[in-house]
C-alpha cells in the first residue's frame, strides 16, 4: 500500500467546497474508528457529495462540523421535533444531540473498499443503516469484540 499524505480538514473544507461548488464529489480516506464495522480506518474511501437540504432520514450518515470545529462522519439515530439530529457512530454508545442542519457540509453515497464500490442507495445498505441505527444490543456487541480484538493484536505483536 502507498503511503497516504494527511491534512487536517480544515484546510481541505475550502478546496472540497470548491469542488461541491462545481457539482463534483469527493473522496476522503477514513480516519478513526467511530464508524466501525462500516467503514475501516485509513483504508476505505468515502465518496462525499454535496448537502443540499436533501431530507435526511434515521440511518442516513452525514459530514458534518461540531460546534467545537471537528469534522466528523456519524449516523442519524434520531430526529428531533426542532428538525436537529441525534447522531451516534456506529462503534459509539454516546449520542451527539443537536446537530442541526446547518452543520452537515455532506453525504456519503459510497463507500470505496479496495475494488469494490459499495452504493449507499442499495437495498441490502438501506436495510442495514436502519438495523444499525436502532440496534443498541448490537451495537454493544460489536464493540466490545472490536475492544477485545483490538486488545489481542496489541499483544501479538
Amino acid at each position: 500500500m502507498k503511503k497516504q499524505n494527511y491534512y487536517p480538514m480544515e484546510e481541505l473544507i475550502p478546496i472540497i467546497s470548491s469542488f461541491f461548488d462545481e457539482g463534483k464529489n469527493v473522496i476522503i480516506t477514513a480516519v478513526g474508528n467511530s464508524m466501525a464495522p462500516f467503514i475501516r480506518n485509513q483504508k476505505d474511501g468515502i465518496v462525499l457529495t454535496a448537502y443540499m437540504g436533501q431530507t435526511l432520514k434515521v440511518g442516513d450518515m452525514a459530514f458534518y462540523k461540531r460546534s467545537d470545529g471537528h469534522y466528523v462522519l456519524h449516523r442519524i439515530v434520531d430526529i428531533a421535533n426542532d428538525g436537529s439530529f441525534t447522531m451516534l457512530g456506529d462503534n459509539q454508545l454516546t449520542e451527539e444531540t443537536g446537530i442541526k442542519q446547518g452543520q452537515v457540509i455532506a453525504l456519503p453515497v459510497a463507500i470505496l473498499r479496495g475494488k469494490k464500490t459499495l452504493d449507499l442507495q442499495s437495498k441490502k445498505y438501506q436495510k442495514y443503516s436502519k438495523f444499525w441505527a436502532k440496534s443498541v444490543f448490537f451495537r454493544r456487541v460489536h464493540i466490545k469484540l472490536f475492544s477485545l480484538k483490538t486488545r489481542l493484536l496489541k499483544i501479538m505483536h
